[in-house]
């Protein structure tokens, strides 16, 4: 098992341009393209500074035009991609900071309690030996401590970052292949509470506490953000798929008009407007509902290790966040203020040659934007977590 991968690139090193383990503080005004590459596209973003805040620079969702596993086992493909966004967009230079997918890792809230004289990082390897059957030889681990204050014997808790070695090694080197030099390999929960840091960042220390639902193609993430701390990020079953699926089963409808009816507010001929909404609304209202129960569980746990503290806002992402009914819903239920983001639009992007004016909420923009963060300015965020560090500092 290795934290941080200290000693992973002289494994790779012959694989990665040998400057990238040590350049400094020459490119650190630069900033690295965040790259994301989702289940069927391929998300970049590039900030730079306006007025000293950072801005989008260039921004692209490209459709991948085959399946993914075609791309990860032929860089010329991902090149080739790359080659494309640069001619649609201003990205400037090769420098990207990119993530594995959510099913390439592990994040887990690992609890452990410290012997007389022993390391956080010690009991949190045995901790994970014990989950994991002892099947750790082949991972790369990195942590974050989420309440480390008490004495020694006190419960602690961190959350905890787990990959395959092989994993790691394999998508760097896809990377490179491609033509890109990797500034870093960062954590999905980790960029998304840069993001939520950089929108709530107001020039004063008073950081407020942030619920960030991420609902993806497949599964959605509950990331809470407590002040300038990643405080836990999980799981839950709900969807755009688990959305779709109940429009397709319950009205007898084709995958395409429901996507049309969630996404873009179409309407269904013969139909006023407010009756396709309320239709919408009672065939969608039950999965809704055990998304609020998921969220209540984890505001529950939230209050219990913060002192019966609760989030002040809520972040929703994604494309379902299009479909109004859900933050309206939300808002409702938990009485806390729900915003939907789009990235793109907050952080000022020229969206004029764009004909979707909402495809910054599409899955992966948000933590792409994220991503794109890590060189954007100086804020710190205190995640901690990255599986690679391209310059070699923890």
């Amino acid at each position: 098992m290795t934290f941080a991968l200290k000693n992973l690139l002289k494994t790779a090193k012959n694989r990665l341009p040998e400057w990238l383990l040590n350049f400094g503080g020459k490119f650190s005004h630069h900033f690295s393209i965040g790259l994301d590459m989702g289940p069927d596209r391929l998300n970049l973003i590039q900030m730079h500074l306006v007025a000293g805040k950072p801005c989008v620079r260039a921004a692209v969702s490209i459709p991948y035009g085959c399946p993914l596993q075609l791309i990860k086992s032929d860089p010329s493909r991902l090149k080739a991609l790359i080659r494309q966004a640069y001619q649609v967009q201003p990205f400037k230079g090769k420098r990207v900071v990119s993530c594995l997918s959510a099913d390439q890792i592990k994040i887990l809230t690992v609890s452990y309690k410290l012997a007389e004289g022993q390391q956080d990082a010690a009991a949190i390897i045995q901790e994970l030996r014990e989950r994991l059957k002892g099947d750790t030889a082949d991972m790369i681990v990195d942590y974050k401590l989420i309440r480390p204050e008490g004495n020694n014997s006190e419960k602690r808790e961190a959350i905890v970052a787990v990959a395959q070695r092989e994993t790691v090694l394999t998508y760097l080197n896809l990377l490179a292949d491609a033509g890109l030099e990797v500034e870093a390999l960062d954590i999905g929960p980790a960029a998304l509470t840069r993001l939520v840091m950089h929108l709530e960042n107001d020039g004063t220390t008073n950081f407020k506490n942030v619920l960030l639902i991420n609902i993806g193609v497949a599964s959605s993430y509950l990331t809470v953000v407590w002040g300038r701390r990643l405080m836990l990020d999980r799981a839950v079953n709900f969807s755009e798929n688990c959305l779709l699926a109940r429009l397709e089963t319950v009205l007898d409808m084709s995958p395409d008009l429901a996507e049309q009816l969630l996404f873009e507010n179409r309407v269904i001929p013969g139909k006023e407007a407010h009756e396709v909404q309320q239709m919408l609304d009672e065939v969608l209202r039950p999965k809704i509902k055990t998304l609020v129960e998921e969220i209540n569980k984890t505001l529950i746990y939230i209050a219990s290790i913060t002192r019966g503290h609760t989030v002040d806002k809520i972040y929703l992402v994604g494309r379902a966040a299009r479909y109004q009914r859900i933050a309206e819903f939300l808002g409702e239920q938990l009485q806390v203020p729900v915003v939907i983001l789009n990235p793109l639009a907050a952080f000022a992007f020229d969206n004029e040659n764009q004909n979707d004016q909402n495809w910054g909420t599409r899955p992966g923009m948000a933590l792409t934007a994220g991503l794109s963060l890590r060189t954007a300015t100086d804020i710190a965020v205190t995640t901690g977590l990255a599986l690679w560090k391209g310059n070699g500092r923890e």
